[in-house]
């Protein structure tokens, strides 16, 4: 937890995880605070980085990307400029959703999403094949999604 949030900050976090267009008034009135106060400490975690950004959840399947795929990609060597590139080179491809640097047997857990089976082979040249720093990867296709960007709440 960061050593500036207090229990009203922690409250309001939790509010806009579930619904970051809640009107202020009735943010406010949830979290117990006036609505110039719990508006001016919303702009204070947005400013300060604690609210990361918002953005509207769409299905993938909606925008064209019905296949998703979580890819687990093993590197040659993992020394910090290697995982630093792979990191820069990954958060460029329009396909990959999420990348998290892992530890364990594979380096990285990607959540990629395809068009078709034939995109993602394509994918996989283009991206992974084509790295002589990418030893192995091996996908696992989601045959379906049950939780979907969980709030997480005060600890």
């Amino acid at each position: 937890m960061n050593p500036m949030t207090d229990k009203f900050d922690l409250l309001i976090l939790a509010e806009l995880q579930q619904d970051a267009r809640l009107p202020t008034p009735e943010l406010a009135h949830r979290v117990g605070l006036s609505a110039p106060a719990c508006y001016r400490r919303v702009r204070a975690l947005r400013e300060s980085g604690l609210i990361e950004r918002e953005v509207a959840l769409v299905a993938p399947s909606t925008m064209g990307w019905p296949i998703t795929m979580l890819v687990l990609v093993t590197l040659e060597r993992d020394h910090g400029r290697i995982v630093d590139e792979m990191i820069a080179s990954l958060q460029r491809e329009p396909e990959v959703m999420d990348l998290w640097y892992v530890t364990g047997e594979q380096d990285f857990v990607l959540q990629v999403a395809a068009r078709d089976m034939q995109s993602y082979e394509q994918f996989t040249r283009r991206v992974l094949h084509a790295r002589d720093q990418v030893r192995s990867f091996k996908t696992l296709v989601v045959m379906g999604q049950h939780k979907r960007c969980g709030a997480l709440l005060p600890g």
